[in-house]
């Protein structure tokens, strides 16, 4: 599995690849300019994104805005924060879950192999509208 995270804090970076980087093909990066970037590729082949919700330059909540209109994308995505979602948070196509910083690993690890693999089993709907 193909796991991109996208963090400013180079702490939750290192730690999430040392989490999923056994396993699975991880990419870092540390701002949302670049995550829009790579998912802009309709190759890229994540299957699964862990985005942060609030950085400098380019929010995830930006990156979420601005993929939200693709009709194509099949990439799930967990957005984790040190701060508050907002109540509609979750109105986003292929939004798995918001996990608020110090989130358990272990419920994090376990949400995106179970995203993964209903990915896997069944079609999933291009978007909501």
């Amino acid at each position: 599995m193909k796991i991109l995270v996208v963090d400013d804090d180079p702490a939750i970076r290192f730690l999430l690849l040392t989490v999923f980087g056994d396993k699975h093909e991880v990419s870092l990066l540390c701002d949302g300019h670049n995550a829009i970037s790579v998912l802009s590729d309709p190759n890229h082949g994540f299957d699964f994104v862990i985005l942060d919700w609030k950085m400098p330059r380019l929010s995830g909540e930006k990156v979420m805005e601005f993929l939200a209109d693709w009709s194509n994308i099949r990439t799930k995505f967990a957005l984790i924060s040190g701060y508050q979602f907002e109540k509609d948070t979750m109105r986003y196509p292929n939004l798995v879950a918001c996990l608020s910083k110090p989130f358990s690993v272990k419920e994090l690890v376990a949400l995106v192999e179970r995203s993964c693999t209903k990915a896997a089993a069944q079609p999933v709907a291009a978007a909501h509208g």
